[in-house]
């Protein structure tokens, strides 16, 4: 039998208050947007690439029986850590195939499993490539941010736990927006996930198609969807989100709705809302680069409990140097009933190479 999930809270309106002190700022003289990529290394034909990220949470009302968890990818309150450490290579075997390998060996949140991605792409145009392998497969606009851009410490429960990450298969996509303005991706894959093997003969479709709205200029709209037969029965996911990003501000949101139809058939379903401002420095020193303040509503219903979210996450980033940042968030959950959250302070420190 099916459980009916609770109806989505409405957001509340502190939250348009707190996004619209954030972006109040947006105003000012604009530059460029924040991206702390650096450029490529090489070695020879081998391009080296990577980050290093150090974290710091302090959850004041966690006691040293708690075991919950202290964020959406199950790291516990009260701690230090490197959550991330990944290495990536990437070179050209001829003027249209190339390959991509990438580790990470904090293996804090990956069980042990070292290898990120690994796959072949052979690029006939900007409009048609193919990669075969294991890669991010093409699906919701937040777990398809890199970290380079991410304002926030890390993803919600809908771009962590909700869409699928990496996986084992087929991709065809283009490079660059077709005319300007569509950009597509669709993949066959195993279905479950990052380093593990087929559990059945099914595969997965997985499809994401972005768009720019015409005469609305910064504002793109994108549509994801997967379905597939698991071992345990068959799995539905749906996405669309909005994304409105300007030189100096972002406002996205997204929704994602989930079910499971196994022995009972699972509902989940949610949406967050984000808006950030961004000021890269108008000159550039040894010691700052810039700074960014950002602000994360999240709501997800589930049958399960499971992935049950309410939370407000806010805060903001220092930039150092263009690629060395510091990062400091409290995580504020809403209601009483939090099985996945606690209220934290949680501190960054990323560098990428």
């Amino acid at each position: 039998m099916r459980v009916a999930p609770q109806a989505l809270r409405p957001v509340p309106l502190f939250l348009y208050l707190a996004l619209a002190a954030v972006l109040a700022p947006a105003a000012a003289t604009p530059s460029a947007a924040q991206d702390s990529t650096p450029p490529p290394a090489s070695v020879g034909r081998v391009t080296i690439s990577g980050f290093i990220q150090a974290d710091a949470v302090f959850a004041p009302s966690s006691r040293p029986t708690n075991d919950g968890p202290g964020n959406d990818e199950g790291e516990a309150p009260d701690s230090f850590s490197i959550p991330r450490a990944r290495v990536a290579l990437s070179g050209g075997i001829t003027s249209k195939v190339s390959w991509n390998l990438q580790g990470d060996f904090a293996n804090l949140t990956n069980d042990g499993r070292v290898l990120r991605d690994a796959y072949l792409q052979f690029t006939a145009n900007p409009q048609f490539a193919v990669r075969f392998g294991q890669m991010v497969v093409p699906f919701s606009l937040e777990r398809l941010t890199t970290y380079t851009k991410l304002e926030l410490i890390d993803r919600s429960v809908i771009g962590a736990s909700m869409v699928p990450s990496r996986d084992i298969g087929l991709m065809f996509f283009n490079i660059k927006p077709w005319r300007g303005w569509i950009t597509y991706g669709a993949a066959i894959i195993n279905g479950t996930g990052q380093n593990r093997a087929d559990d059945n003969n099914a595969k997965d479709v997985v499809g994401r198609i972005a768009a720019k709205v015409p005469h609305v200029e910064h504002l793109t709209v994108g549509v994801n969807a997967q379905s597939g037969e698991q071992a345990q029965g068959r799995r539905h996911r749906l996405g669309v989100d909005l994304n409105y990003e300007a030189t100096q501000y972002r406002i996205a949101v997204e929704r994602v709705s989930q079910r499971r139809d196994y022995a009972t058939t699972i509902d989940t379903a949610g949406f967050t809302v984000i808006g950030a401002y961004k000021h890269p420095a108008r000159h550039l020193t040894p010691h700052y680069a810039g700074y960014e303040l950002a602000a994360r509503y999240v709501d997800v219903e589930d049958d399960a409990v499971a992935l049950q979210s309410h939370q407000v996450q806010a805060g903001g980033t220092y930039f150092v140097t263009p690629t060395l940042r510091f990062q400091s968030n409290v995580v504020l959950p809403i209601g009483d009933d939090q099985p996945r959250h606690t209220l934290r302070w949680w501190s960054r420190l990323q560098f990428n190479f």
